[in-house]
């Protein structure tokens, strides 16, 4: 136990763990997530292939009535690519940080809750739950998401505290 506690130690001090690596990934891969998705909203096809989980959700089924399938498309790749940018620019401005953070946030509140409302998804002939259809599976990963973006809502509050401070 004195070795593990040793190496634990060890790999404490090592500069991954001792420096700020950790908010620098997750602000990386939520901003390559926001330009990924974002880049397909603007095609017809994955226009279309949102309106069931778009139609699905207490929170944006809305967009469709208001804006038609490809403005639904156009809306949502919009407010991603710019939540995606302030996010990028959280790397030097913490404020940016917070409102892409914030959007973000928005975002994926809005795609996690569709999850209680999306009809068959339990996989009824693997036996249902726990085993999920694609659209739902899908939607979980947004789960994770929202986490990650209160994670970097908290980092960029306490960068941007730090620096009113000065």
């Amino acid at each position: 136990m004195n070795q593990l506690n040793q190496l634990i130690l060890y790999v404490w001090k090592t500069g991954p763990f001792r420096s700020d690596l950790d908010r620098h990934l997750i602000r990386a891969a939520m901003v390559f997530t926001f330009f990924a998705f974002s880049i397909q909203k603007w095609s017809q096809y994955t226009a279309e292939m949102l309106v069931p989980l778009i139609s699905h959700s207490p929170i944006v089924f809305w967009l469709l009535p208001a804006f038609g399938v490809r403005g639904a498309g156009f809306f949502l790749g919009t407010t991603e690519t710019i939540f995606g940018s302030l996010i990028f620019l959280g790397y030097w401005s913490p404020r940016l940080g917070i409102l892409g953070a914030l959007g973000s946030i928005a975002t994926f509140i809005g795609t996690t809750s569709i999850i209680p409302f999306l009809p068959d998804g339990w996989a009824r002939e693997a036996g249902g739950f726990p085993i999920m259809t694609l659209p739902l599976g899908f939607l979980v990963k947004d789960v994770l998401f929202l986490v990650a973006s209160f994670y970097l809502l908290k980092q960029d509050l306490t960068r941007a505290a730090e620096l009113a401070r000065r």
